[in-house]
């Protein structure tokens, strides 16, 4: 069986990370995002696996070869032009439509679907699709997803209750004869939508509460991060190569000498001073008497000089990041605040 996941976004809400690393590369406890997708598929038995990219796209495409050479295959689809959801399944047709049914996943989003049971629902009534929802977070911004025994009533509207539809999908190759022809498209709005409402196909669904991180924002990109550290420090989830250290995730090459509290630190980076709070990624140096508390310190970062930081993003400096945007540029770094 085969999956696709959906790599091909800009991140545009967490720049200045994104300016020079595409989102589904960003790490979170020291691992990429996406590959928490792959792992996923992988303990799933799903090897061969269509990635579609757009921005940056080497970046991702070498990471996942370097990360998974010879255990899964990677077919990458490469959008000159971003096309949807629906578009960049078309554009892959060949690749899918002789499967019974494949799975479609974001790979910026970090969740542990039930693959099978995904999988059992879509082929029971022999549904289009079959979507994973859960009950949204109190207060949460989401398009209601109107779920009522088993079947989903629809999108906006509907009867039964009202679900989110986390982002994972098990799809009938059916699925290329609904599709328009067109370029670009979305599948719920051109495919999944007026497939209920019409009555001309079902959509199935599972609810699952389990586990579950949207990172759009600096904010979400915190709570996952502590999510994932507790679920790492519980023993709920792998540390992959890091160590649990106290209450911090650090990876086994990193050399911690400061004070290191609710917190991440990637492979090879140094600590000499504080961190609180904070996810140092990989190659970064902070250097004594430094203090960040609630900071994000993305690749490559040397902070030289002591000092107190708090509630920022903090890269290196680079020609892609424009100087208009309102950043902080000082000793080679970017600066932006964490609102």
């Amino acid at each position: 069986m085969k999956a696709m996941l959906l790599a091909a976004g800009f991140g545009t809400r967490l720049r200045p990370i994104t300016w020079t690393l595409p989102k589904p590369i960003v790490p979170v406890c020291n691992r990429p995002m996406i590959a928490y997708a792959v792992d996923n598929l992988l303990r799933a038995g799903i090897d061969e696996i269509i990635v579609n990219l757009h921005h940056r796209p080497e970046a991702i495409e070498s990471t996942l070869r370097a990360a998974y050479d010879g255990r899964c295959t990677f077919t990458f689809s490469h959008e000159t032009e971003i096309l949807g959801t629906g578009g960049a399944i078309r554009r892959v047709r060949p690749l899918l439509e002789n499967e019974d049914d494949f799975f479609l996943a974001n790979g910026d989003t970090i969740q542990f679907p039930r693959f099978g049971a995904l999988q059992e629902a879509r082929r029971a009534g022999d549904a289009l699709a079959a979507l994973t929802l859960r009950h949204p977070p109190a207060g949460d911004s989401f398009t209601a997803v109107y779920f009522d025994r088993g079947r989903v009533t629809g999108f906006g509207r509907g009867i039964g209750e009202a679900l989110m539809f986390s982002g994972c999908h098990c799809i009938s190759s059916r699925i290329f004869g609904h599709l328009p022809e067109q370029e670009f498209s979305g599948i719920v709005e051109h495919v999944y939508s007026p497939a209920v409402e019409s009555g001309r196909d079902t959509i199935a669904g599972v609810v699952d509460d389990g586990l579950w991180f949207d990172i759009g924002t600096p904010q979400r990109y915190v709570s996952a991060s502590h999510g994932l550290r507790e679920a790492m420090i519980d023993g709920r989830i792998e540390t992959g190569s890091s160590r649990v250290s106290g209450t911090s995730i650090v990876d086994e090459t990193a050399a911690v000498h400061g004070a290191v509290t609710r917190s991440t630190v990637g492979a090879r980076s140094i600590v000499e001073g504080n961190l609180a709070s904070s996810f140092v990624w990989d190659d970064c140096r902070i250097a004594r008497g430094a203090k960040l508390t609630s900071c994000i310190v993305a690749h490559g970062v040397d902070i030289t000089r002591p000092g107190e930081i708090s509630n920022a993003i903090i890269c290196r400096d680079d020609p892609a990041i424009p100087r208009e945007e309102g950043y902080r540029f000082e000793e080679g770094l970017v600066i932006a605040p964490i609102t």
